[in-house]
């Protein structure tokens, strides 16, 4: 058995922060640091009796995952290894919409996106090549440090979905809410495998 432990670290600073002006949407997101909570967040998860025996932490290249990650790192001497395919849903030209209305459209079609932007189907993808070159390796208990969307988008592939009195995306695993419609300061998710097979999943918080 795997036990794969799935967090997303929310809490980002909400400092103004002022990039050079050929600075990309994409590239200022990825630059995105931590908030003093997020940080302390992250320095909790080296006292989860959960995560004792963490063999190996896998992150995106967004700067708040690889800080999220690096804490449990380096207090078990183990790799942090960085992965393009866990980094967040490529949003695209939202041109005059708001985010919100992506946010809203992907929710309801998972193979929506904008220009130059991915669907919930395209994360998903990737997010499933991760996990097939994850899964033949040969550690056992492993944390991964990814993004809302993108995981969300593995957790559509394997749960009911529904919408609460706001319309907004729930999703159920035998009869437990896994995604109630919001995201919360950090969400860990417990996916356990028999060899490449998802034999069952949690929320831890």
């Amino acid at each position: 058995m795997k036990h794969l432990y799935f967090v997303s670290n929310n809490l980002v600073s909400r400092l103004n922060v002022v990039h050079p002006k050929e600075t990309t949407y994409k590239e200022a997101r990825e630059k995105t640091v931590l908030s003093k909570k997020g940080e302390d967040n992250a320095i909790a998860l080296m006292r989860m009796e959960v995560l004792d025996k963490i063999e190996v932490v896998y992150t995106s290249e967004y700067f708040g995952a690889m800080n999220t990650g690096k804490y449990i790192a380096e207090a078990k001497s183990i790799d942090l290894v960085i992965d393009a395919r866990l980094n967040e849903r490529v949003v695209g030209e939202l041109g005059s919409n708001e985010f919100r209305f992506l946010k809203g459209m992907q929710e309801h079609d998972f193979t929506f996106k904008l220009k130059d932007g991915e669907s919930i189907n395209d994360v998903q993808k990737r997010m499933e090549d991760f996990l097939l070159d994850t899964l033949i390796g040969p550690e056992k208990n492993i944390l991964v440090v990814t993004h809302n969307t993108a995981l969300l988008s593995l957790l559509a592939k394997y749960c009911n979905k529904g919408y609460n009195l706001y319309d907004r995306l729930i999703l159920d695993y035998h009869d437990e809410v896994i995604f109630d419609g919001t995201f919360h300061d950090m969400d860990l998710i417990e996916f356990v495998y028999d060899e490449d097979k998802c034999v069952g999943f949690r929320r831890i918080m």
